[in-house]
């Protein structure tokens, strides 16, 4: 199937006007470059990224300006790093002074993430910007064995799997060759839903939400079974041990972690030695102030080549971690990194047993005027508490928004009458670890791992 399989995917590319594939040819053969090869292509992206920000975007001209300097100063990475580091509280101010003037804004694409101290954070990006973070990720696939065409399952959560007809998305998904699995709607009942889906359409890697993939293992080998698979490739979230070691003995195949965010894609990926190798011709990876020279994990600071509507250049993301100079010998001469601190997800258990990934709450209020911060706590199978920090806005636009949020959340069990009390508050404590919780979950009803990402909190 998988020479038919890539004709499907090449038509469904060309139909959609998506230069993944052609990005992909381009940048397949780059991580086995040398490593000379590899500066000089991330150091020519890099200056590329500075003309044009300086051109086109007001904020980095005004930067520019204030440094006394042009963006052709910048000639090795040491001097890169003298740059201001970018900020979420930066992003926010003068999110219209990072767009580049030279886009039309009918064609910019919003998106909106989260942040460690709980605020929210909107950005802008366009279609090429999707293709890009495409092409890197079936790039990470191939290392497993899949090819172009082969099926992919993806364990992920989207309302667009309800917006269309049942027939037009079975045929889109057979078209992409890559079939979605709803994280937001994953309890007993549709995850065997799943099992029998998984046997129709033989996926050959899977790919999603690491904390529900670990569920679907545990509840495949509760039902007595295996699926055998080439590769799975966990994301979005932190993947803990117990976790990866569940899901590698359930598909019998290799786990590979994956590591991006919403705002800058396609940062690092694992190898075949469980090796996580930083992307360099998609990123600039730095850690902050003098913790390289320590070895101690610290904030990273990321620059995307991605995104040139609306750059981020030395942006702090609040994950932290650790840059290291040993070599792999996988073949792959990006350089490696460690993971130490990136973003956790509680699963809701609601009364019918229904289990919802913490994205599902966290894309309800999202981007919402008059909302500085929120956070969903679970303090029982059907009680809900919804904590918001009001911001600067129209308040009737927030209670508004948070009026159909509720009504989103209760309609998640219509039988069980959940209960969902809204309560405002000036702050919203952190976490030991300093990390804000979009969503909590006080219900038992772990995976393997999950004990461990509950003492996170």
């Amino acid at each position: 199937m998988s020479f038919a399989g890539r004709l499907l995917l090449e038509f469904h590319h060309s139909l959609k006007g998506s230069r993944s594939l052609a990005m992909l040819r381009e940048m397949r053969s780059t991580p086995f470059k040398s490593r000379a090869e590899l500066q000089e292509n991330q150091f020519r992206r890099l200056s590329g990224l500075l003309a044009h920000a300086e051109a086109h975007v007001p904020y980095y001209r005004e930067m520019f300006r204030n440094l006394g300097i042009r963006s052709q100063d910048i000639r090795s990475l040491r001097d890169f790093s003298v740059l201001p580091v970018l900020t979420k509280d930066i992003v926010r101010e003068r999110i219209n002074d990072l767009i580049a003037d030279n886009v039309s804004r009918e064609k910019l694409i919003k998106g909106h993430t989260g942040g460690s101290t709980g605020m929210p954070l909107s950005f802008y990006h366009d279609s090429s910007y999707d293709d890009a973070a495409e092409a890197a990720t079936y790039r990470n696939l191939l290392q497993c064995g899949w090819r172009l065409g082969d099926t992919i399952a993806q364990l992920w959560g989207s309302a667009d799997l309800y917006a269309m007809p049942r027939w037009k998305l079975a045929l889109r998904q057979h078209l992409r060759r890559a079939h979605r699995f709803d994280s937001f709607q994953c309890g007993p009942k549709e995850m065997d839903g799943w099992l029998k889906e998984f046997r129709r359409i033989k996926p050959v890697v899977l790919f999603g939400y690491a904390s529900t993939i670990a569920r679907f293992a545990a509840h495949v080998e509760a039902r007595g079974e295996r699926l055998s698979l080439k590769g799975v490739f966990s994301t979005a979230e932190k993947l803990y041990r117990p976790q990866r070691e569940a899901i590698s003995r359930v598909f019998a195949c290799r786990v590979f972690d994956c590591y991006g965010s919403c705002e800058v894609r396609n940062i690092a990926a694992e190898c075949v030695q469980g090796r996580m190798h930083v992307q360099t011709d998609s990123v600039v990876l730095e850690v902050e102030g003098s913790a390289a020279a320590s070895r101690e994990p610290a904030p990273f600071i990321i620059t995307s080549f991605g995104n040139w509507v609306m750059p981020f250049i030395r942006y702090r993301n609040e994950d932290c971690g650790q840059l290291l100079e040993v070599e792999c010998d996988c073949g792959c001469n990006f350089p490696l990194m460690d993971l130490n601190i990136a973003r956790i997800y509680d699963n809701f258990v609601l009364p019918s047993g229904l289990v919802v990934h913490g994205q599902f709450f966290t894309y309800l209020l999202y981007g919402s005027e008059g909302i500085a911060s929120f956070q969903f706590h679970q303090t029982g199978f059907d009680s809900i508490v919804l904590w918001i920090v009001p911001g600067p806005g129209d308040a009737a636009a927030r209670e508004r928004r948070i009026r159909e949020a509720v009504e989103k959340v209760k309609q998640l069990d219509p039988t069980a009458n959940i209960q969902v009390e809204v309560r405002t508050t000036e702050a919203i404590p952190l976490s030991r670890l300093g990390k804000h919780r979009f969503v909590r979950s006080d219900v038992s009803g772990f995976v393997p791992g999950d004990e461990v990402s509950a003492g996170a909190r």
